[in-house]
């Protein structure tokens, strides 16, 4: 007798009450043994719920997905689905209502009930239920009579599985989800190691995690399978410039354009490349060629808003940080460029509000404890420096350091802006690391 397929629902909490009439519907096709379906439902108190649903996932055969607006627009549900993106598991949308699934990722799958119509459209819905219930049946009995010893996998099934978890990878990608990318990137290179793009994807997720010698060894290898491809050489040029290589970077980057003139990530790299070093005319030039490429990056317009301030145009600066925001909410770069862009205004309440909402989203990022720190100085807030100068401590940053940097002695920033700091803190500025 052959064991019964695991179904797992996904479904959107509004939509609880749907999931319990799936599971009724099944009632039968359970007790005959022919399925066991699961839910997040299933979870028991101590359950660490992402790593019990992502196991139930991997080890099912059917996922269920419970379809409607909620569902569309749940994070959760989508990256059940992206997970789901394997060729074991048959994906079967469910629609409960009219929505705009035709234009997910869900129209590539066959749904139920028949012709789509929707469940809240069947006069009784009970109607509508064993539709779903009789496409199931068919499903699961097909499955069940192709279950057998799988042959030898041909290089042409090799290449389809490649490419199914090299899109599975980017998806997780664009959910942040950077570790179920870098398993799914794995994936592909186990079925393809010459595959170049599983390099550069995997590379990119272990940049985003800041493990540049890894994502530097993906990237090398991406770009030794593939010399032209110029999103490796634009990727890796991000490692060399965290590791404060510019020149290596600058090579990436202009390598990456003379391949593909049109990438504009490459732009973006290289205008902060060129910012960084003070060469602001070709950094504007730079990161406005990458926002007429693509006008939806939001790391282009943070980065100039950081040039128009070097420039002395500050209200454009302030505009451009804002422009990020609409496309990137919680873009920390922008919170400290735009917070520097009130700072040089005056505007000072404005300035320390950016900077505390670029620390609460990243508590170790050293330039926005530095810069509420020196606003803390001018405005004579010793107390909230020192806070702030023993927070930076903690999370292991020294903020003295670009203190020195920018005005070489506590002498030479009394007198720039005519005060006198105390002198534990005059000390603090002072100490060696």
């Amino acid at each position: 007798m052959n064991k019964g397929l695991k179904i797992f629902i996904t479904y959107a909490h509004k939509n609880s009450e749907a999931k319990d009439e799936l599971i009724i519907s099944l009632a039968v096709l359970k007790q005959n043994g022919l399925i066991d379906a699961w839910h997040d439902n299933e979870m028991l108190p101590g359950d660490k719920w992402q790593d019990e649903i992502f196991n139930n996932l991997a080890d099912s055969d059917i996922l269920l997905y419970l379809t409607c607006r909620y569902s569309l627009a749940s994070e959760n549900c989508n990256k059940e689905l992206t997970a789901a993106l394997d060729p074991n598991i048959r994906v079967i949308p469910i629609i409960l209502e009219q929505c705009d699934w035709k234009n997910h990722q869900l129209s590539k799958f066959q749904a139920l009930p028949d012709g789509f119509k929707p469940i809240n459209e069947w006069q009784p819905e009970s109607k509508g239920w064993q539709n779903v219930v009789e496409g199931i049946r068919k499903v699961v009995t097909e499955i069940q009579a192709q279950a057998k010893p799988s042959p030898r996998i041909t290089p042409e099934e090799m290449e389809t599985l490649s490419n199914v978890k090299l899109q599975q990878g980017n998806f997780l990608m664009m959910l942040e989800q950077m570790d179920l990318a870098i398993a799914a990137y794995s994936r592909a290179i186990e079925f393809n190691p010459e595959f170049a793009d599983a390099y550069n994807g995997r590379g990119a997720a272990y940049g985003t995690k800041g493990e540049f010698d890894r994502a530097t060894a993906d990237w090398n290898k991406a770009i030794e399978l593939n010399p032209k491809l110029a999103q490796a050489y634009s990727n890796r040029g991000i490692a060399h410039r965290e590791k404060g290589e510019f020149d290596r970077a600058l090579a990436d980057w202009n390598k990456a354009i003379e391949l593909n003139p049109k990438l504009a990530e490459a732009y973006v790299n290289r205008g902060s490349a060129y910012g960084a070093k003070g060469e602001i005319d070709l950094a504007i030039k730079d990161l406005e060629k990458s926002i007429e490429l693509d006008p939806h990056l939001a790391e282009a317009y943070s980065n100039l808003g950081a040039a128009y301030i070097e420039k002395g145009k500050v209200n454009e600066a302030i505009n451009a940080c804002n422009i990020a925001f609409q496309l990137q909410p919680n873009h920390v770069r922008a919170y400290v460029n735009r917070g520097n862009a009130y700072g040089t205004k005056g505007e000072f309440d404005r300035a320390l509000a950016d900077y505390n909402k670029a620390i609460e989203l990243n508590p170790k990022l050293a330039e926005a404890y530095y810069n509420r720190g020196i606003m803390w100085l001018g405005l004579q807030e010793w107390g909230n420096f020192r806070s702030d100068w023993s927070d930076a401590r903690d999370v292991g940053i020294d903020i003295t350091i670009g203190f020195r940097n920018v005005y070489g002695s506590v002498a030479n920033f009394e007198r720039r802006i005519g005060i006198q700091l105390p002198p534990d803190i005059a000390a603090m500025l002072t100490h060696n690391s």
